[in-house]
């Protein structure tokens, strides 16, 4: 069983207990952006707790979902650019045997005299 992580911090002015299993410094970090995301949201006036909350998570999916969108497209073009390099790892592969196929040829026609 993973160790448990148990961190105490403070989310747009109210205490909070978390739990997890990852390290506390990246507990204390998902916390202090949560918060920051929060309070900048809060700088309009007419907003209540609730609709900030709200609005914060909306944002951070919305960041969370630009993000998986490049991920994804950077492994779609990293597999694209690691085929590529199997297909030129082929074609070097077939150019060696060619060059030891003619390189034989060579020294065929030079055991025969031919030049």
């Amino acid at each position: 069983m993973e160790k448990k992580t148990k961190v105490n911090a403070r989310i747009f002015g109210n205490d909070y207990t978390f739990v997890g299993v990852e390290s506390e410094e990246y507990l204390n970090k998902v916390c202090f952006t949560v918060d920051k995301k929060m309070r900048e949201i809060a700088q309009n006036p007419a907003l209540k707790p609730l609709r900030i909350s709200v609005l914060t998570a909306v944002n951070m999916c919305d960041d969370y979902y630009k993000t998986k969108y490049m991920l994804d497209r950077a492994n779609a073009e990293l597999k694209k650019v690691k085929d590529e390099l199997a297909e030129l790892r082929e074609d070097v592969a077939a150019w060696e045997e060619e060059k030891k196929y003619l390189k034989e040829e060579i020294q065929s026609y030079r055991k025969n005299g031919l030049r």
